[in-house]
């Protein structure tokens, strides 16, 4: 479902993790993130197994101004299950967590072009920081991070 949501985002050639990395990292004793699934249940007349149709995967930050922060990396809804609440449902049970933790905010970042993304987060509460205070996102990688290493 990971390279679903990278196709959706335009985004497919950035996917550079396996599997198996994938399990190790949130499947070990310590794991890097954490992950909500939405499957969706056979009715009594099927004979079938219950499927996954979404996921949100998040991991916790910290903020020195706030706190403990959650952060919802990924959130996906297979394409045919959209508009059916799954997604508001795997937001709220973020919040939940988030809250249960003890977190004091709970973020995410969306793709400029995601609108329908972006009224969903705004109509659950969300704040658009780029708009309200001018944060804007940025990463190192590959050779930018092992030159600031100095590796």
């Amino acid at each position: 479902m990971a390279s679903e949501l990278a196709e959706y985002e335009k985004l497919s050639d950035q996917v550079k993790i396996s599997e198996e990395a994938l399990i190790a990292d949130g499947f070990g004793e310590n794991p890097f993130y954490h992950c909500l699934v939405a499957e969706i249940l056979p009715t009594p007349m099927e004979s079938q197994e219950p499927h996954v149709v979404g996921y949100g995967l998040y991991y916790f930050s910290y903020s020195t101004w706030k706190g403990r922060n959650i952060y919802l990396e990924d959130i996906y809804v297979m394409p045919e299950y959209r508009g059916q609440g799954i997604g508001t449902k795997i937001i709220r049970k973020v919040a939940e967590v988030a809250l249960d933790k003890g977190c004091t905010q709970f973020r995410l970042t969306v793709l400029d072009w995601n609108k329908n993304a972006i009224g969903l987060y705004k109509s659950l509460g969300a704040q658009d920081l780029t708009e309200a205070e001018g944060w804007h996102s940025f990463r190192f990688e590959g050779e930018a991070m092992r030159e600031l290493a100095g590796k």
